[in-house]
């Protein structure tokens, strides 16, 4: 055999062999999480322009046993800011808009006068009130009626704002809906209008767009679950499009997605200097909507989605041309983790496959001391009660639920994804904190 053919051979077996098994390490990572259900979705690995990686994993609807697959369509959540800053600097590449400019500027009668810019805005350092925060505006988020840009505003608008513009960053849905209204006053256009203008049609993005319940192609939608296991499914309610709006309604495929990083890396949405622009770090790491960080010394560029029954990660990596998309459609706050995981298998860094909880024996009298009703809320009362040297939580009058001991204080329920823990506060009354999937509840204890 020739000898260069030789060496040429030796080379591309080598390379294929550490391709497999990198493939058979993202196995194995997924598979761990996929057994804990913390896993229920699909995941693309791109690397110099090609799928190192591509596998889907669980069910798009349980009852119907129906899996889910490459065609498979899911709501994305916060992974929608990427998409708005870049119709942002669309617009200034074409001069209706300065990143500088206060909203003032665009929005007549806002209360803020030119204390805040669009940059405070794509940066998360306006000081807005957070809508979320607004138990209002979280039970409008299970409604399907449609909201006006003044009725969407209200709930932050007029409230004081929480620090200095520029002082600090502070993750803001609030104002990246505000970016979606003023991109809609700067254009003349809906902000659906300008997505398909200048990202979905150039990029041919055919399935991706604002409102899920609205996507005609049944056979690629997936249910969303708050929980999902082998002997228990709790549905999602679908959030409302026309409220989560331009800080979280998209929804899109991993095909669509992949184009979507093709557009970005090959300047087709915006210009060089622009995405420079957006994915260098301000304050809190955050550039224009992108996350930037560090991974073994390398720079990546991320975000991720989280919303009730979906979450979604994509992660860049430009100068490598690597992306790592993962789209999940349970509950679950792993898909960072994964996702940056699969980055450090790909790149032969030290990564972490999750083992399951161990449970713990705790003494009589520690267990004892957590005895009593705790209130959340008046709606909301927790009673702990300890049976058999175990304890029980039970919620309002539901069913009792065990907890198994993880720590002397820490607590999680098998087949459900919640935890609770017990904290002794200075006036020596225990709280109780009760996570559940991405919802957080304290109480103080009463009896």
């Amino acid at each position: 055999m020739n000898r260069l053919l030789f060496l040429f051979f030796i080379v591309f077996a080598s390379q294929l062999s550490i391709a497999q098994t990198k493939r058979v390490k993202i196995d194995s990572l997924l598979s761990a999480y996929v057994s804990l259900y913390k896993f229920n979705g699909i995941v693309l690995v791109v690397e110099k322009g090609k799928k190192s990686y591509e596998k889907s994993y669980g069910y798009a609807n349980k009852t119907q046993n129906k899996l889910i697959s490459s065609e498979s369509v899911f709501p994305i959540g916060s992974l929608t800011k990427p998409f708005t800053a870049l119709l942002i600097l669309r617009l200034f590449e074409e001069n209706h808009i300065s990143i500088n400019e206060p909203v003032s500027t665009f929005l007549k009668n806002f209360p803020h006068d030119k204390k805040i810019t669009v940059k405070h805005l794509l940066t998360h350092t306006s000081g807005l009130f957070e809508s979320l925060d607004d138990p209002i505006y979280r039970e409008q988020l299970y409604t399907t009626r449609q909201f006006t840009s003044e009725e969407k505003m209200a709930f932050f608008i007029e409230k004081p704002l929480e620090f200095n513009p520029g002082s600090k960053f502070s993750y803001s849905n609030s104002g990246y809906d505000l970016l979606g209204i003023i991109i809609e006053k700067v254009s003349g256009e809906t902000y659906e209008e300008c997505l398909q203008k200048y990202i979905f049609k150039p990029l041919k993005m055919t399935n991706t767009g604002l409102v899920y319940s609205a996507l005609k192609k049944e056979s690629k939608k997936v249910n969303g679950y708050t929980y999902l296991s082998n002997t228990k499914q709790k549905e999602a309610k679908l959030w409302n499009p026309y409220l989560s709006f331009s800080s979280g309604a998209l929804y899109s495929s991993i095909g669509d997605l992949q184009k979507f990083y093709n557009g970005l890396k090959t300047f087709k949405i915006v210009s060089k200097e622009s995405f420079e622009a957006a994915t260098t770090a301000y304050l809190g790491g955050y550039g224009y909507g992108w996350f930037i960080d560090t991974i073994g010394g390398n720079k990546i560029i991320n975000h991720g989605g989280n919303i009730e029954g979906f979450t979604s990660y994509f992660l860049m990596n430009t100068e490598n041309d690597l992306c790592i998309i993962l789209l999940n459609n349970i509950t679950s706050t792993s898909l960072e983790r994964i996702g940056n995981s699969i980055y450090k298998i790909m790149t032969n860094q030290i990564y972490v496959i999750p083992k399951p909880k161990q449970e713990i024996e705790l003494k009589p009298d520690v267990l004892r001391s957590y005895i009593g009703q705790y209130e959340v809320s008046k709606d909301y009362i927790t009673k702990i009660t300890l049976e058999n040297n175990t304890l029980f939580l039970q919620i309002n009058n539901d069913t009792k639920l065990k907890l198994s001991a993880e720590k002397e204080n820490v607590f999680f329920i098998k087949d459900e994804d919640m935890s609770v823990e017990f904290t002794l506060k200075q006036n020596n009354i225990f709280e109780i904190k009760i996570k559940e999937g991405l919802s957080t509840k304290t109480g103080d204890k009463t009896k």
